[in-house]
C-alpha cells in the first residue's frame, strides 16, 4: 500500500510539474505578434472603453479609433488580434468585460473570417497566453478545437511558435510584461510604414497597393454554399448573451471587402444576405457596408494595399462612415437610405471591372466555363491555330468587350484585335512563342469607368 501510495504521488507529481512547465511554456515561450501585446496590455490597463470593436486584423487596420472618439464621443478600442473568428472574438469579449462595461459593443466581420468556426492557429497563439482567467483559456480552447479536432497541437503550441533563439525569448517576454518599451526599441526593426496609434488602431502609411494582387482575383465556382454554419449561429448567440448579460449593446458590421472579391464569387453576397438574415431574427442590427452608397462612403478599391488591407487615408474615410451610422442609429434615426437595400441594387453599381485575365487554349483540359463560344468551334479551331480566351470580372448583366495587343520589348503596342465583345483571338500555331499578349477590357457602354489590362507571356 505504502508502495502504491509513493508511485502515486510521484506519478502526480509528474503530471503536475508537466502542466506548470506547459503553461510556463505556453505563456512564455511562444513568439508573439508586436501590435496585439500592445493592444491586449493597453485594453487590460483600461477601465473606460465605451465602444468596443471586435474582431480581426480588419478591425485594427480600418477603425480609427482617434477619429471615431471624436465624431461619436465615446471612448472607442479595438479588440483584435490578427486572423481571429468567432471564438477568439467571444474569449477577448469576456477579457474586455473583466475592466471595461462599453455601452456598445459592435461585432466586425466578413465572409473569410465567419464562413467557418474553425479558428486560426495564429490567433490562437498570439491571443491565448493574454486571457486572465482559467475558465476563459479553457473555453477558447475547446472551441477552436471544435472543428479540427487538434486537441494536442493546440495543447502544444510552443512545438511549431516556440521562440527559437535567446533574442526572440527576451522579445517574447518583453512585450509579455514591458511592451510599450519593448515596441519603442524594436521601432527601427520594425517596417516604417505601420504604427500602432494606440486604443488598438494600427496604421499603415505606404504607396503600395494591390493591382498585381488583384489579378489574380479570377472569377471561380468554389462550391461553397455561403450560408451560416449552425455553429456559426450558435456562437453568435452565445456572443449575444455575453453582451446582454454585460449590459452591452451588440452591433454587427460586415466589412466592405475590395469589389474584385464581390465580382469574383458568384456566391460571395449570400454570406452577407445570410448573416444580416439571421441577425435580424436575433433582433441585432447589422449593417453591411459593402452595401454603402456613395453619399455615405465612396468605393474604396483604391486604397487597398493587398486584397484584404486598406492604408490609413481608407481607414479614415471608412471609419467617418461608420461613426456617421453609429450617431444617426444610436439616435433612433432611420439608416437604411445609407445603404443599397439588397445585393441587386449594389451589382447595378458595379458597371467596371476590376480585372482581367488571358487563358491559352489547351483542348486537352476541362472546357472553360467563361467561354461563351460554341465549344465543338473552338475545339476545332485549337487544332490548327492557336487560340487564346479572354475572360474578365463584371456582372452579368454587363458586357465586356476586350482587346488584343502585342506588347514589344520597347513598350510600344502593335494591336491585334480592337475592341469587341469577341473573347477569342487565334493566330498560327508558335506565332506568339517567347512574346507578351497583352489584353484589355473594359464595359460596353460604360467606357468612361475605365479600363483593366493583364499580360500573358506566352510559351
Amino acid at each position: 500500500m505504502k508502495t502504491f501510495l509513493v508511485r502515486a504521488f510521484k506519478l502526480g507529481a509528474f503530471f503536475l510539474g508537466f502542466a506548470l512547465l506547459l503553461a510556463f511554456a505556453n505563456r512564455h515561450l511562444i513568439i508573439t505578434d508586436t501590435f496585439a501585446a500592445l493592444t491586449m496590455h493597453e485594453m487590460k490597463a483600461r477601465d473606460d472603453i465605451d465602444l468596443a470593436l471586435v474582431g480581426s486584423s480588419i478591425v485594427r487596420d480600418h477603425f480609427n479609433t482617434q477619429l471615431i472618439t471624436e465624431e461619436t464621443g465615446l471612448n472607442a478600442f479595438n479588440a483584435t488580434v490578427p486572423t481571429a473568428s468567432m471564438p477568439a472574438s467571444i474569449a477577448m469579449t469576456r477579457e474586455l468585460y473583466r475592466t471595461s462595461s462599453p455601452e456598445w459593443t459592435v461585432l466586425v466581420t466578413e465572409p473569410y473570417n465567419f464562413q467557418t468556426v474553425r479558428e486560426a492557429t495564429e490567433a490562437q497563439y498570439k491571443l491565448m497566453p493574454y486571457l486572465s482567467d482559467f475558465s476563459n483559456r479553457l473555453d477558447y480552447y475547446l472551441r477552436a478545437c471544435e472543428d479540427d479536432a487538434y486537441y494536442v497541437d493546440r495543447l502544444l503550441m510552443f512545438r511549431g511558435f516556440g521562440a527559437a533563439s535567446p533574442s526572440e525569448i527576451a522579445k517574447t517576454v518583453g512585450l509579455r510584461y514591458f511592451p510599450e518599451a519593448t515596441y519603442a526599441r524594436l521601432k527601427e526593426t520594425i517596417d516604417p510604414t505601420v504604427s500602432y496609434k494606440g486604443a488598438g488602431f494600427v496604421r499603415h502609411e505606404t504607396d503600395k497597393r494591390a493591382d498585381e494582387e488583384i489579378k489574380s482575383v479570377v472569377r471561380k465556382y468554389t462550391g461553397y454554399r455561403y450560408e451560416l454554419m449552425d455553429a456559426s449561429r450558435e456562437q453568435l448567440r452565445v456572443y449575444q448573451q455575453l453582451c446582454q448579460e454585460k449590459g452591452s449593446r451588440l452591433m454587427v458590421v460586415i466589412y466592405p471587402n475590395h469589389t474584385a472579391q464581390a465580382l469574383a464569387e458568384p456566391d460571395f453576397l449570400d454570406y452577407n444576405d445570410s448573416l444580416m438574415k439571421y441577425c435580424a431574427e436575433l433582433g441585432v442590427p447589422c449593417f453591411n457596408f459593402m452595401f454603402a452608397r456613395p453619399e455615405l462612403m465612396p468605393r474604396l478599391d483604391a486604397y487597398f494595399f493587398d486584397l484584404y488591407h486598406m492604408v490609413g487615408e481608407g481607414a479614415d474615410i471608412f471609419s467617418q462612415a461608420f461613426a456617421r451610422v453609429l450617431n444617426a442609429y444610436a439616435a433612433g434615426e432611420d439608416v437604411h437610405h445609407l445603404f443599397y437595400e439588397n445585393r441587386w441594387q449594389y451589382l447595378d453599381s458595379l458597371n467596371f471591372t476590376t480585372n482581367a485575365w488571358i487563358t491559352q487554349f489547351d483542348p486537352e483540359s476541362e472546357w472553360n466555363p467563361a467561354l461563351e463560344h460554341d465549344e465543338a468551334h473552338v475545339r476545332a479551331l485549337a487544332k490548327t491555330q492557336d487560340v487564346f480566351l479572354a475572360d474578365c470580372n463584371h456582372y452579368t448583366m454587363f458586357t465586356p468587350e476586350y482587346r488584343f495587343v502585342l506588347l514589344e520589348p520597347d513598350g510600344n503596342e502593335t494591336l491585334l484585335q480592337d475592341y469587341g465583345a469577341d473573347v477569342l483571338y487565334a493566330c498560327a500555331p508558335g506565332a506568339l512563342s517567347g512574346r507578351t499578349l497583352r489584353l484589355y477590357a473594359r464595359i460596353a457602354g460604360h467606357e468612361a469607368s475605365g479600363e483593366v489590362f493583364f499580360d500573358l507571356a506566352v510559351e
